[in-house]
């Protein structure tokens, strides 16, 4: 299948700041014994998809719903484990600004949610999230969605994959040519 797309994290204000506020961690702590990947963030915003970690990409619910509606071929969802949700409300800060609008105290972006407490009852009202397991391109025939090498970011997407998640995910994804196919 032709994968015209490639999708990336879309930048946030503040640089790291901004990326751990907007998709928190996924690479902090292991997988658990199931297999699924171990969310921290913050709350009680949470994009409905975004990519964590290097390059885990996280949908919620209904989204997951969509896409499973929409037959995007070659994929399957593992649910993500809330292990560390914290409230931090930061959307109403002025993404304009140079800087946030409050650091953590040691100055370490990750401290964000580091330092504060988990919230179960924030973690409840979240609702589930999912990991999209995405194939190797090898052997990956008609998917929709593939990993190039591990662990190095760049997942490609079909035309309607890509397309899809230009519509949905815009503040949080980037979907930009394939420079190969170019």
């Amino acid at each position: 299948m032709n994968h015209p797309w490639i999708v990336e994290s879309r930048e946030q204000p503040w640089g790291d700041y901004g990326e751990i506020l907007a998709f928190g961690m996924t690479r902090h702590l292991p997988r658990t014994d199931a297999g699924e990947l171990q969310l921290e963030r913050t709350g009680p915003f949470v994009p409905p998809v975004f990519m964590s970690g290097i390059d885990d990409l996280l949908v919620r619910g209904p989204y997951r719903r969509a896409m499973e509606d929409l037959g995007f071929a070659g994929i399957e969802f593992r649910a993500v484990e809330l292990a560390r949700i914290v409230e931090l409300d930061w959307q109403g800060w002025d993404a304009d600004d140079d800087e946030p609008a409050e650091y953590p105290d040691s100055g370490a972006p990750e401290d964000y949610i580091l330092e504060r407490p988990h919230d179960p009852d924030l973690t409840a009202g979240i609702g589930p999230v999912w990991e999209v397991v995405i194939p190797n391109w090898r052997g990956a025939e008609g998917a929709d969605l593939v990993r190039g090498l591990p662990d190095t970011g760049c997942i490609y997407a079909s035309d309607r994959a890509g397309q899809w998640l230009k519509e949905v995910a815009a503040p949080w994804i980037e979907v930009v040519p394939n420079p190969r196919l170019e």
